[in-house]
């Protein structure tokens, strides 16, 4: 019988070192005083028999490990975790306690995951990203230097403005095209979506209404201009673009103004009131390949100012998900009195407490001041 026992439990034993040998992971087994009494086979072609050996000699260490995970699940009887570098690898370990019959600890199993690749490829991550950062910083540093610097233009009329991107990059852009002596053209526009995609396509804008020299004292041409440009990038169904552009004459003081689907109104500041002009538009889009845009020419005085803002303002959602809409209005006329500048900061409080400063789409606003 005794015979029969003790063939078992060698088979026993043998099947769960064969076990232990199969594992891709490596096995070793370390005892309260903190030595190995067992390792595993791949544990011993990695470093060799360091059976016997103090635990963190036979990780090539001449001193305690600063976290030791045996010593705490040992003591504490908890799993424990930590990475450990071991010549040019890295492992991930687990330390689990070891119970005799009566449930007391008495050694830890300590399990080694090789994780090498994994960090490898997790620096290469955060190397990208990092790179990545430092071009979107470039990118949005880019985007801002085309936005209009607030100030006097052509001793026509006095901008000022606001730009709030939801992301580190936004899809709103506004500025001012220097036509010639008489005119100066002004717009805000708003391209779907955030992001690098979105920041790209403000340049595009840019870029075209700047190549149209003195053709872009015509609203109507340069929106069906931009449209067919649009056009030319084939671009899917998507991406679209809303823009509200106008064409001020300092000798007649008039604006003539079209309207490219902007769904925000502008609202001129005048001494007998404040009104919005509505002018209705379809946007800059892949669906259509020939708008037909309408033209509103307003005449101005001295000291009229004229609001050009995005539905960052617009649709900006207040804690029970009601929009902010024409609260806009509200404010202008509150504030129909107050300096330009005034006016735009006091519409952008009343748009960050209603919101509660939750921003979820870029917000441009501008302001015409008529010399």
């Amino acid at each position: 019988m005794e015979k029969i026992l003790r063939k078992e439990l060698r088979r026993q034993k043998k099947f769960t070192e064969d076990i232990l040998a199969g594992m891709i992971d490596l096995v070793r087994v370390i005892d309260k005083d903190g030595r190995v009494i067992f390792i595993n086979e791949p544990m011993k072609e990695f470093l060799d028999d360091i059976t016997g050996t103090v635990c963190f000699h036979a990780l090539g260490k001449n001193k305690k490990c600063k976290i030791c995970i045996s010593n705490k699940t040992i003591n504490e009887g908890v799993v424990s975790y930590k990475e450990e570098v071991v010549g040019d690898k890295v492992f991930s370990v687990v330390s689990s306690p070891i119970r005799d019959e009566n449930g007391k600890i008495y050694c830890a199993v300590e399990v080694f995951r090789d994780i090498t690749e994994k960090k490898k490829l997790e620096k290469t991550i955060l190397d990208q990203n990092y790179r990545m950062r430092k071009d979107i910083d470039f990118a949005k540093y880019i985007q801002h230097s085309i936005l209009p610097k607030d100030g006097i233009y052509k001793d026509m009329v006095k901008i000022y403005s606001k730009y709030i991107p939801s992301e580190m990059l936004g899809g709103d852009v506004f500025d001012i095209v220097e036509i010639d002596d008489e005119n100066i053209g002004i717009y805000i526009a708003d391209v779907s979506g955030h992001g690098i995609t979105a920041s790209m396509m403000t340049m595009f804008i840019k870029q075209t209404l700047k190549n149209l020299g003195k053709k872009a004292s015509d609203p109507v041409y340069t929106l069906n201009y931009l449209n067919s440009r649009y056009h030319e990038l084939q671009l899917d169904d998507f991406y679209y673009i809303t823009i509200f552009y106008g064409v001020y004459n300092k000798k007649s003081r008039k604006i003539t103004m079209s309207n490219g689907g902007h769904n925000c109104m502008p609202i001129i500041f005048k001494k007998d009131g404040v009104e919005e002009i509505f002018l209705p538009g379809l946007p800059v889009c892949s669906l259509y390949l020939k708008a037909k845009y309408e033209y509103y020419t307003l005449k101005l005085e001295k000291g009229d100012k004229l609001l050009f803002y995005t539905d960052g303002v617009t649709e900006a959602r207040g804690k029970d998900r009601a929009v902010y809409g024409n609260k806009i209005m509200q404010v202008a006329v509150r504030n129909k009195n107050c300096q330009s500048d005034e006016i735009i900061e006091n519409i952008l409080k009343d748009v960050m407490k209603f919101c509660d400063k939750d921003v979820n789409d870029d917000i441009a606003i501008m302001m015409i001041e008529v010399l």
